[in-house]
């Protein structure tokens, strides 16, 4: 053992020799194999045994396994090679050491825990503020407030069990079926899992990617206003799979169990634009500061990129857009096309009777909507607290009366900060 130790580390030495001072010509061979180095001229020895590649940004040779995996790249030896291993780099408790380290995407790391998507805030508030445990709609409360002690209120109860897996702090792969390809903090939207397979090789890598796909995004934005299922067209039946179809039940199932219809998609979906095509980084990943509600997160309106006077405006939100005299185009980051941008109609929209309506208020031709909505609590059973990761007493059913696709109910949102009132469209559910 000793012996096997004192060589190891000889090794090791020379490995490290050579890869520094000598030229790639004159490596010492391993077999037919030179040592393997990143463009750094770091050596890594984990890609001796590992072929696959996460993406062109975190190539083979770009970056070490060991920048976002840890480990130790520098042995030879498996055990310890794998010594402090994470799997998924991309989790909110290893982000910082990894995806966060110097040099990488530390402010990114430090935005995205900020971030509603991260924290549920606006969710949690709303919620204790209308069961009567807070005194507004604006409590400093996350997700991992709620990770970190065992003890619940109701509201608290009814969200860790019923809403508990929609939120980038969830360890992707803790929970069995489709609840366990959610989560995963950076890796939620960045990598895509499946057949990567390539060139031979039996377990491939999940890419790294920019452009989130819309599946993505799905995983988790399918309920309450239902965006995702809408945005692609697809409409939630009832759940015993209400018969459109022929006087038989609908074939179409969603993931989870509940019954859809396909409808008319989108106009941007129709286009094939993804959601980061309007939803920039900030929307998602946030800036760092704290906010309540997902209105005081998001800054890209509909005019930013249909309306030729904030060009400039929305360039510097990050929207991808091109000006050809009066003419506006966005290029789709799915593939670099150019999409000619319809510009809106001054005199139509933004006349005295139209000024106050949003945009969705009027081109909206459908939303879905879940009436008669109530839960009930049934203390002797129990259920899994998906937060606590245990089951505990206390199950929470929920009931609805009926579901709906209709034209959109209107609203009036009153913004007290700016004193502006707008006409939006309300979405039961």
């Amino acid at each position: 053992m000793y012996l096997y130790r004192y060589c190891h580390h000889i090794s090791l030495f020379l490995f490290i020799f050579f890869s520094m001072v000598l030229p790639p010509s004159v490596w010492p061979q391993l077999g037919d194999r030179s040592l393997p180095v990143t463009m750094a001229k770091r050596v890594d020895m984990c890609l001796l045994c590992h072929k696959d590649a996460p993406g062109k940004a975190h190539a083979r040779g770009v970056v070490s396994c060991s920048d976002c995996h840890l480990g130790d790249s520098l042995s030879s030896d498996k055990f310890e090679a794998h010594r402090g291993m994470v799997l998924n780099p991309g989790e909110l408790k290893y982000a910082a050491l990894t995806c966060g380290r110097p040099g990488c995407h530390s402010k990114q790391v430090e935005w995205v825990k900020n971030t509603l998507m991260a924290t549920n805030r606006g969710i949690l508030s709303t919620l204790k503020y209308y069961w009567g445990e807070a005194k507004d709609r604006r409590a400093d409360i996350t997700v991992e407030d709620l990770m970190s002690r065992g003890q619940r209120s109701i509201a608290e109860d009814y969200f860790s069990k019923l809403c508990g897996t929609c939120h980038l702090w969830l360890e992707r792969g803790k929970h069995p079926g489709f609840l366990g390809e959610k989560g995963g903090g950076c890796s939620a939207c960045h990598l895509i899992y499946g057949n990567n397979k390539k060139k031979g090789i039996e377990k491939a890598h999940p890419r790294l990617v920019r452009n989130i796909p819309i599946e993505n995004c799905v995983r988790c934005h399918n309920r309450s206003g239902r965006i995702g299922l809408s945005y692609q067209g697809m409409y939630e039946t009832e759940g015993y799979g209400t018969p459109f179809e022929g006087g038989d039940f609908t074939e179409n199932e969603l993931s989870d169990g509940r019954y859809f219809r396909t409808m008319v998609p989108d106009i941007h979906y129709e286009k094939a634009m993804l959601c980061v095509d309007c939803h920039t980084q900030k929307e998602t990943m946030g800036d760092g500061k704290k906010r309540a509600h997902m209105e005081e997160q998001l800054e890209v309106e509909c005019a930013d990129c249909h309306d030729t006077s904030r060009y400039e405006a929305a360039k510097k939100k990050g929207l991808h857009l091109e000006k050809k005299g009066e003419r506006l185009f966005l290029k789709r980051k799915k593939d670099d096309a150019s999409l000619e941008v319809r510009l809106l109609d001054p005199k139509r929209c933004r006349d005295r009777d139209h000024r106050s309506l949003s945009c969705q208020a009027c081109h909206s031709r459908w939303v879905p909507q879940c009436y008669g909505c109530h839960v009930v609590r049934r203390a002797q059973e129990q259920q899994t607290d998906w937060l606590a990761g245990k089951t505990t007493y206390g199950k929470w059913v929920e009931y609805r009366s009926f579901m709906r696709y209709e034209a959109p109910s209107l609203g009036v949102l009153e913004d007290v900060k700016k004193g502006e009132k707008e006409i939006v469209i309300l979405v039961p559910g």
